[in-house]
């Protein structure tokens, strides 16, 4: 296999040059994963995401794996969105106009279910996401405050800072302005993640000034080699839960739908969509939704024959 095909596809909008964008390799089955490792190091994009046959046929239907430019990652939304986007321009899997469909993903931290939707014969897909456990942060505030560029004044008084089983940590501030003015020490959350298993961080505010968003939300995770994320469904879906927990939803509702807006610092506005539903006062389901768009479609060369000299 000298070269494959390859799309870049901007997820959760339907304007190019904004929200996140993602890699897209749909006929990955021959290359190995070194090749994937070095062909998200080329993309340079947060993620890049490989499609396969499943290695588990009765129980999925395709499998994703998905790297950023340093390591293979469990799980990426706006890469899954991009996939399934890219997956239905395509026709491939089956997948059809007008038709929704259900698909049963393989990855490496189990089954995903993906649903695809159609909106004037845009796909729309939405999935689940594991519901998080949070666990009060596990060091002094002022040294997360110091890595973040944050004052501990700029703090949300709602709620504290708390971080997840896989290492995302959930920063509550009191505005937008705070949010978007953050300037974090890089190299001082790589050491959270040294001292802490602390992989990201998710600073949020509910502070929107407007009545159909209900949260602004900037992602950092260099430890991963992600600086900051524009858009990043694999936080906002949690965000959901984080907002339970905290005492900040009414009780009483068993079904939410929020709107989150990330990527205004950046100038990659996205919008992300998240479903929870609520049994016994607990969270049953937590999903994320979004489109895409594609804005690019081309060949990456993998390997060149070198002439012999004349």
């Amino acid at each position: 296999m000298n070269s494959i095909r390859i799309k870049q596809v901007d997820a959760f909008t339907r304007k190019p040059f904004t929200g996140n964008p993602a890699g897209v390799v749909l006929e990955a089955d021959k290359l190995t994963a070194d090749q994937m490792q070095k062909i998200a190091n080329e993309m340079n994009l947060s993620e890049t995401v490989f499609v396969l046959q499943p290695s588990i046929e009765d129980l999925a239907d395709l499998r994703l794996r998905w790297f950023t430019p340093n390591c293979e990652v469990d799980l990426c939304g706006h890469a899954t969105i991009a996939a399934f986007h890219a997956l239905a321009e395509n026709g491939y899997f089956g997948l059809e106009v007008d038709e929704d469909q259900t698909f049963m993903v393989e990855t490496r931290s189990g089954i995903l279910t993906v649903d695809v939707e159609w909106k004037d014969m845009i796909p729309y897909v939405k999935f689940s996401l594991p519901i998080p456990e949070f666990f009060p942060f596990p060091d002094d505030i002022t040294v997360l405050c110091g890595a973040l560029g944050l004052s501990e004044i700029e703090l949300s008084k709602k709620a504290k800072p708390q971080i997840t089983r896989d290492g995302y940590c959930f920063v509550p501030v009191r505005d937008n302005d705070s949010l978007q003015s953050l300037d974090p020490n890089m190299e001082l959350l790589k050491k959270m993640y040294e001292h802490h298993q602390i992989t990201a961080f998710a600073v949020v505010t509910t502070d929107t000034g407007e009545q159909d968003l209900d949260w602004h939300m900037r992602f950092f995770a260099p430890a991963l080699g992600v600086n900051e994320d524009p858009v990043t469904g694999s936080a906002n879906g949690p965000m959901a839960v984080y907002l339970l927990h905290n005492g900040l939803l009414d009780q009483e509702k068993k079904y939410f739908t929020f709107s989150a807006s990330q990527g205004e610092s950046l100038g990659r506005p996205g919008l992300v969509t998240v479903n929870m539903t609520v049994k016994d006062g607990v969270p049953d389901e937590v999903q994320i939704a979004g489109q895409a768009v594609t804005v690019l479609d081309g060949v990456l060369t993998l390997s060149t024959q070198i002439p012999e000299k004349l």
